[in-house]
């Protein structure tokens, strides 16, 4: 099965850290006590003028939208053309068509969601298995579901890891926390059969296989993980990756311009222990959740609300 682990490699969409300039790591990959999570948090930068780097982030969120929301097929497709032609009309249409599937509603997580997209690839390298935005049938809409679904081939075992999504943007960050393994529980722990949380998505996962995978030797192995009639259904472990974003008074106030990245990481230090705490107690509410191995990516922001009027502005 060594072939699955190379394929699932060309779903990968590497970077050259761009998103490094625009965040300042705080800590990474810490463990949460009592539980199988890791956290992972990360503040906004300034400039050497004083700018937060906030309106910079949502433009760089912009430009991965193509990646995040059209699945595989059309972008090689349009790849194809390009290399064919050098004409860039085809990947244009994919920009055009998916800023079109993204809502304008206001108290949208889309942004959210996308970032936490852009964090996985960054950090946990884990490619992204299906394009679930492409299948909504409106921008005025939400997706029901988990809001992403990546995955990892493990060449030991033999399992095939699913990772579910959530992504959860609120002013307050107890709230956020609260929200976030609430809608995550069931993706992890409801066991196999219709009607559970995960069943829609594995129906959409293998009925829009070719689309999002666009390689037939891979697919017809990984449609086997998701056929209950096949022993290979048996081999597949759920474990989480989340992104909380959350307002916090570490950052300069409006028109102060004399707090460095630096000065702002050293504040937030000061607290985001108490964070982690959080997260366990929060995890451990939930029976059995503390056992789920969960990625929990942590971005305090100066307001959630302002990040959201800024994505939205960008992404119409």
């Amino acid at each position: 099965m060594d072939r699955i682990d190379n394929a699932l490699d060309h779903l990968f969409v590497k970077s050259k850290g761009e998103i490094n300039s625009r965040i300042e790591q705080i800590s990474f990959n810490v463990d949460i006590a009592d539980t199988q999570a890791k956290a992972y948090c990360h503040c906004l930068k300034t400039d050497a003028n004083g700018n937060l780097r906030v309106k910079d982030l949502v433009d760089f969120i912009d430009t991965k939208i193509v990646e995040y929301a059209i699945p595989k097929k059309e972008i090689d497709e349009a790849k194809k053309y390009f290399i064919e032609t050098n004409s860039p009309s085809k990947i244009d249409a994919l920009k055009k068509k998916a800023k079109g599937l993204f809502t304008d509603l206001e108290k949208t997580g889309e942004g959210g969601e996308i970032l936490l997209y852009i964090l996985v690839q960054e950090f946990l390298k884990l490619p992204q298995l299906i394009s679930k935005m492409s299948l909504k049938t409106s921008g005025k809409l939400h997706y029901q579901g988990a809001d992403g679904i990546h995955v990892k081939y493990d060449i030991m075992t033999g399992f095939l890891n699913l990772y579910w999504a959530e992504a959860k943007m609120y002013q307050n960050l107890n709230d956020a926390i609260t929200k976030c393994f609430e809608s995550l529980k069931g993706f992890l722990l409801d066991p196999q059969g219709y009607g559970t949380t995960q069943e829609r998505d594995i129906q959409l996962i293998t009925s829009n296989i070719t689309s999002n995978i666009n390689n037939p030797e891979l697919e017809d192995m990984l449609v086997r993980y998701f056929d209950k009639d096949d022993d290979l259904s048996n081999n597949v472990v759920y474990k989480g990756i989340c992104f909380i974003g959350f307002d916090c008074d570490k950052y300069p106030s409006e028109g102060d311009l004399t707090k460095t990245t630096m000065m702002i990481k050293s504040l937030i230090e000061t607290e985001h222990h108490n964070w982690y705490e959080k997260l366990s107690d929060k995890i451990k509410a939930h029976v059995n959740l503390e056992t789920k191995e969960i990625h929990v990516f942590l971005m305090p922001f100066p307001s959630v609300a302002q990040f959201r009027k800024y994505y939205i502005e960008t992404i119409q």
